[in-house]
């Protein structure tokens, strides 16, 4: 168990504080959204978006290993990424959104933003 690698206020640097929150506010709006919103599907691909960039600004040397604790890994950047960016793509992908699809595209963002929550 090495502590230093936690994904904690007091472990984030100065240049990684505005980050983590950033993600975490976008996890917060996200988790409020409901398939009937007007632009729903356009709002999550936004959300989606900005979540992407977020942490493509993360330095690679200084991805934590635990989100919140030893008990919790850390997923890959990359996964993290490929998540967004499959939600992104669904949320632009138009057409009659149903309940069912609207779940899976918000459970999908909200996986890769969970452990910034």
């Amino acid at each position: 168990m090495n502590t230093s690698d936690e994904l904690t206020p007091e472990r984030l640097t100065q240049d990684l504080l505005p980050l983590s929150r950033s993600l975490r506010t976008l996890y917060r709006n996200a988790r409020h959204l409901q398939h009937t919103d007007p632009y729903a599907a356009a709002r999550l691909g936004r959300i989606a978006d900005q979540a992407e960039y977020f942490l493509q600004q993360w330095p690679d040397a200084q991805w934590p290993e635990h989100a919140s604790g030893p008990d919790w890994p850390m997923p890959d950047k990359a996964v993290l990424l490929s998540w967004l960016a499959t939600a992104r793509r669904e949320a632009s992908a138009g057409g009659t959104l149903s309940y069912t699809h609207w779940h899976q595209m918000l459970n999908t963002l909200l996986a890769a933003l969970v452990p910034f929550a």
